[in-house]
């Protein structure tokens, strides 16, 4: 399978033939020199480097977007480097059902401060909908969604 179609890499990266943890080691030494929302692709064929960036992502505040079987052998992990718009706030109901995200999310920015960010991160079916249209009928701004693994999408809404 091709990499993405949907998402272009700012930066690809090989490290096919390697072994973990070098992929995670790499992609932290160039992401460092890429601008916030930039996408990292990490070519990988070590069996441990899907668990290891995908940790790795999640603590450093970077988004595994999605992986792919490439081509040349292993796969392609893009990497959003950080979060798009730097949040304030960050909000995980991933695993609850629609519309209970966005009736959290209007709860927490009741709390906020005008102008923070809050970051809704959300995959039940209807969440794109359920946030576009809660977003449209209260005047917050939604910056933009990002679609994350398994379904799942990063809201960034400006209270």
């Amino acid at each position: 399978m091709p990499p993405s179609q949907t998402i272009q890499p700012d930066l690809t990266i090989d490290t096919r033939g390697r072994n973990c943890p070098l992929p995670v080691i790499e992609a932290t030494r160039h992401a460092e020199g890429l601008a916030r929302g930039a996408v990292l692709e990490v070519l990988s064929d070590c069996t441990g480097a899907y668990a290891d960036l995908q940790a790795w992502a999640r603590q450093t505040g970077r988004e595994l977007l999605e992986v792919v079987a490439h081509e040349g052998g292993g796969h392609a992990y893009l990497l959003r480097n950080g979060d798009r718009w730097a949040p304030d706030t960050v909000l995980d109901m991933r695993g609850r059902t629609c519309p209970v995200p966005v009736v959290e999310a209007e709860r927490a920015l009741q709390g906020m401060a005008a102008g923070q960010v809050l970051k809704l991160l959300g995959d039940c079916r209807g969440f794109d909908d359920d946030v576009r249209t809660w977003t449209h009928n209260t005047g917050r701004e939604l910056l933009g969604t990002v679609p994350g693994p398994s379904g799942s999408a990063a809201s960034y809404i400006r209270g």
